[in-house]
């Protein structure tokens, strides 16, 4: 436990350490050229804030849940996603947003001693479920900051922070490429939740299968609007917005999964 406990206040000091690079150069009057330097501190960051949740998020056969290593997971994935849009984007200053969030997540599991024990299978599905809401909520945040920064863009009102966003096609792309992503792994998640429903009434599920399907047919409909028609801009924001609120409406659900399905 120590070992671990160590290793989570190291991910977390690189996490903030990137923060404070990504803060300065926001700052700086000429900005320089950080991103290869974010890349290496943000994969390690990574990689040891990964060994910590996995050490308190599964043992054996069964995965121990708790809100801590939950919201860890969220981070994580928010973290480790921005690292892969940094190879080939210049997406670095988004860790501004999400990289402090990142660091205080990778010590809250330690902090926690309860935890739900579920096995293999609905953890699993509990797991991916985050997954996607996780990975649609960073959608969502992009398509507002895309919104603000456009709407900033056409008053020629530009803070410093908005002049060192990424230009406006590659928040357009990456906020295409979460959605997508996030497409895929909501698709997962309802699949692998029809395997522990078997009555929607009993299970007091049928309003978080309602929502959920709905908010999934909304990204489809956007995602084929886009790949047809060419859909972008505000009305991809506005579409991820929109669904993003279904989804959260169908969240409301997950703790019953854990309650009911146990029961």
């Amino acid at each position: 436990m120590l070992l671990t406990g160590s290793i989570a206040v190291l991910a977390s000091l690189l996490y903030f350490y990137a923060s404070a690079i990504i803060w300065k150069n926001i700052q700086a009057s000429t900005h320089n050229d950080i991103r290869p330097k974010i890349i290496k501190i943000i994969a390690l960051a990574v990689a040891l804030h990964a060994y910590t949740l996995s050490d308190t998020l599964w043992l054996d056969s069964s995965i121990f849940f708790h809100i801590g290593n939950g919201l860890s997971l969220v981070a994580i994935l928010a973290a480790a996603i921005l690292l892969v849009t940094h190879l080939n984007k210049p997406t670095e200053t988004l860790g501004v947003f999400i990289y402090p969030l990142a660091a205080l997540s990778t010590l809250i599991p330690l902090s926690i001693e309860t935890s739900v024990e579920l096995p293999i299978e609905l953890g699993s599905h509990v797991l991916i479920s985050i997954a996607a809401y996780s990975i649609m909520g960073i959608a969502t945040a992009q398509a507002i900051l895309y919104g603000v920064q456009e709407r900033n863009f056409k008053a020629k009102r530009l803070s410093k922070l908005m002049k060192a966003l990424p230009p406006l096609q590659v928040m357009e792309s990456t906020l295409l490429q979460l959605v997508k992503i996030g497409f895929i792994f909501l698709t997962f998640a309802l699949i692998s939740g029809a395997f522990f429903v078997e009555n929607l009434f009993e299970q007091h599920l049928i309003h978080k299968t309602f929502f959920a399907i709905a908010a999934w047919l909304v990204y489809g409909f956007f995602l084929f609007g886009q790949a047809k028609y060419g859909w972008r801009g505000q009305t991809a924001a506005q579409y991820t917005i929109w669904a993003y609120f279904l989804l959260i409406l169908s969240y409301i659900g997950t703790t019953i999964i854990i309650e009911y399905v146990l029961v």
